[in-house]
C-alpha cells in the first residue's frame, strides 16, 4: 500500500472515532467533593518568658488552606488586631504575627468563616487558644535565687593580677562598706581573688595573704551577707588552650588548681553555708573570648571537676558547701552549649555566668569610635535590645533553674556615662536588666571596681573604703535591688518600659 493511501485510511478512522464519541451525549466528568479544612492546633513559634514584642503563632489545619489578607484585622491577639496573617504558598498553616505589649498570658481569636479549603468551603467555627507563661518552679534552685538575691562585687581589690601594682581599687575594705550594702538590701557579696601571684614554690599560698582575704570575708559575713569567694585573674585563667594541647601543661595546671582549692577550702572549712566557693572566673584560651575548641571545653569541664573534688576532700562543712562552677568565659551561650555539670555527691553546685551585653553600651572604651551611649526602644524605635536581654536570661532559666540547678549572674554592669541623657539610658538599662533577671529567677551581682569618674571602666557604685555612694548609686542601687527581688506583680516590664528616655 502506498504511503498516501495509508494516511487517508488513518484519517478516515480518526474522523469515525470522533463522530462515535460525540454521539454519547449522556457522558459526564465527575468532580470529587472535598470537605472543609479542619483545625488541628495553634502553637507559638517559640517559647517565651513573657509575651512581648513580635510574637508569632502558627495555626495548623488538616489540609491546605486559603486566607484573604483583607480579613487580617478580624484576627486578634489579646484583643488587638494582629499585624499580619498569611499562608505561604500551598500550605496547611496560617502564620500570624503581631507586636504585643507585656503580658504573662496570650489569647488568640479567629472568627468563623475566615479559613477556606481547596474548593472554597470554609471552616465554620471560631478558633480560640490561650497560653500562659509558666511561673517559677518551686525547687532548690528557686530557693537559692531567694537566698542570694541581689549582690555586689568587690572588684579590682584582691583580684589584682600583678602584685607590684598593689590593689587596683586603692582601698582598704571596711565594715562601713558592708554595712551600707546590707542596709540597702543587698544579700550577697562576691569577692574575686587572685591566688597564684601570692604563691611560693610548691604552690603554697602566702599565709598572710590568706589571712587578709579571710578578714574581708569575715567583715561581709558579720554584716549578714552571703559571700562568694573565687579564683580570679590567676595564671591558669587564659591557659586553657595550652592545657588542651600539651600534656605537661595540663598536668601542671590541674595540680595547681587542686593545690589552690585545697588550701583555700581548708582555711574556711568551719564556715557555715553563707560562704560559697566559686571555682573560676572567666576561663578562656589566650585572647579568644568568642569560643574555644571541643578539647578546650572538655579541659575546662575537667578543671571544674578537679576543683570540686579538691574542695570536698577537705571535709568539714566543705563536704556540703555550695560551689559555683563556670563555663567558657562565663559566657551564657557557650556555657549552655558546652558546659558539663561536675559530679558531686553533695548535689550542691551552682552555675555562674556573666553578661555585659551589649558590650558597646556597657563596657566599650570611650573615644575609640566603638562606644554606644543609648540603649532600648527609646533609642532606636525597636524592642530588639529589650527582647535580647529577656531571651538571654530566660535561656538560663530553661537550661538550669527549671532543671533544679541554681544559676546566678556573677557579673553585670554598665559604665557611668558623660551626659544626663546618656546616664538616663544607663539607669533604664540597669533597671530593665534586673527585672528581666527576676523573671528568669536569676540572682545577679553588679561589678564595682571603685572607679569614681565617668567613661572607661567607670563601674563605681560604693566607695570600697568608706561605704559612701558614688555617682547616682544612692538611688540606682536600691532601684536595682527592687527590680531584682520584688515580688510585686504590679511592678512589671511595662512599668519600666514607659520610663525609657527617648531620642527625639
Amino acid at each position: 500500500m502506498k504511503l498516501k493511501n495509508i494516511i487517508n485510511t488513518l484519517s478516515l478512522a480518526a474522523v469515525a472515532l470522533i463522530a462515535t464519541g460525540c454521539q454519547d451525549t449522556d457522558a459526564q466528568v465527575s468532580i470529587l467533593e472535598v470537605d472543609a479544612p479542619q483545625f488541628v492546633e495553634a502553637s507559638l513559634a517559640e517559647e517565651k518568658p513573657v509575651f512581648f514584642g513580635e510574637t508569632t503563632v502558627k495555626v495548623q489545619f488538616n489540609k491546605n488552606i486559603g486566607f484573604a489578607t483583607k480579613n487580617t484585622n478580624q484576627i486578634t491577639l489579646n484583643g488587638t488586631p494582629v499585624s499580619s496573617a498569611k499562608v505561604a504558598g500551598a500550605s496547611n498553616t496560617l502564620t500570624i504575627t503581631s507586636n504585643l505589649d507585656f503580658s504573662k498570658s496570650l489569647t488568640l481569636h479567629i472568627p468563623a468563616g475566615l479559613i477556606t479549603g481547596p474548593q472554597g468551603k470554609t471552616y465554620d467555627q471560631a478558633i480560640d487558644a490561650n497560653w500562659t507563661c509558666p511561673d517559677m518552679p518551686s525547687n532548690t534552685a528557686s530557693a537559692m535565687t531567694q537566698k542570694l538575691g541581689w549582690g555586689w562585687n568587690l572588684g579590682n581589690h584582691f583580684d589584682t593580677s600583678n602584685t607590684q601594682w598593689g590593689y587596683w581599687d586603692g582601698a582598704t575594705p571596711s565594715a562601713a562598706l558592708f554595712s551600707t550594702l546590707a542596709t540597702a538590701g543587698a544579700k550577697t557579696v562576691r569577692i574575686p581573688a587572685t591566688w597564684t601571684n601570692h604563691m611560693s614554690d610548691g604552690n603554697v599560698i602566702d599565709a598572710a595573704y590568706l589571712d587578709e582575704v579571710k578578714g574581708v570575708v569575715d567583715l561581709a559575713l558579720a554584716a549578714g551577707l552571703n559571700v562568694i569567694l573565687n579564683t580570679h585573674h590567676d595564671s591558669f585563667e587564659t591557659d586553657l588552650g595550652n592545657a588542651a594541647t600539651n600534656e605537661e601543661t595540663a598536668k601542671a595546671d590541674s595540680t595547681l588548681i587542686a593545690d589552690l582549692w585545697t588550701q583555700v577550702a581548708t582555711k574556711f572549712a568551719d564556715y557555715d553555708d553563707k560562704l560559697i566557693f566559686e571555682t573560676f572566673n572567666e576561663i578562656h584560651a589566650g585572647d579568644n573570648w568568642g569560643g574555644g575548641t571541643d578539647d578546650e571545653y572538655a579541659m575546662l569541664n575537667n578543671w571544674n571537676q578537679y576543683a570540686v573534688d579538691a574542695i570536698r576532700k577537705t571535709g568539714g562543712k566543705n563536704a556540703t558547701r555550695w560551689i559555683g562552677v563556670a563555663g567558657y568565659a562565663a559566657n551564657i551561650d557557650l556555657t549552655i552549649d558546652h558546659f558539663v555539670l561536675p559530679t558531686d555527691a553533695a548535689n550542691r553546685l551552682m552555675v555562674g555566668v556573666h553578661c555585659y551585653d551589649p558590650y558597646n553600651f556597657c563596657l566599650a572604651p570611650y573615644n575609640t569610635g566603638d562606644e554606644v551611649s543609648v540603649w532600648g526602644h527609646g533609642a532606636d524605635g525597636t524592642n530588639d535590645n529589650e527582647s535580647y536581654v529577656i531571651n538571654q536570661l530566660y535561656k538560663l532559666r530553661k537550661a538550669f533553674i527549671d532543671k533544679d540547678i541554681p544559676c546566678y549572674l556573677g557579673e553585670y554592669g554598665c559604665v557611668w556615662k558623660h551626659s544626663d541623657l546618656e546616664n538616663a539610658f544607663r539607669a533604664y538599662y540597669l533597671e530593665f536588666f534586673c527585672r528581666a533577671a527576676n523573671l528568669a529567677g536569676i540572682p545577679m551581682f553588679v561589678w564595682d571596681n571603685n572607679a569614681k569618674n565617668s567613661g572607661n571602666e567607670a563601674n563605681g557604685y560604693i566607695d570600697h573604703e568608706t561605704g559612701a555612694w558614688l555617682n547616682d548609686s544612692e538611688t540606682m542601687v536600691p532601684t536595682m535591688i527592687k527590680a531584682c527581688t520584688s515580688t510585686d506583680d504590679s511592678y512589671n516590664f511595662q512599668t519600666i518600659w514607659v520610663k525609657s528616655p527617648v531620642i527625639n
